[in-house]
């Protein structure tokens, strides 16, 4: 999941900034409606993976360095 870790930033930062975009310049109809929604689609797939490392990796991770330490 480590490895992960950057691409889900960079997605987070593409997503921001697809959607800055998207509000600030007259683009023509079919950007108009695309931009925002894969923003969108961009932005909750990075919410959600960013999440699940930490808040379930993590505490995983750490869990079983735990467990390992107490086993040697």
């Amino acid at each position: 999941m480590i490895k992960n870790l950057p691409l889900l930033i960079s997605i987070l930062i593409i997503g921001v900034n697809m959607s800055t975009v998207s509000m600030n310049g007259h683009l023509p109809a079919f950007f108009e409606w695309a931009l925002p929604i894969s923003s969108i689609i961009l932005n909750v797939t990075a919410v959600i993976g960013l999440s699940l490392h930490v808040f379930v990796y993590k505490p995983m991770k750490q869990a079983e360095d735990n467990l390992n330490g107490t086993i040697k």
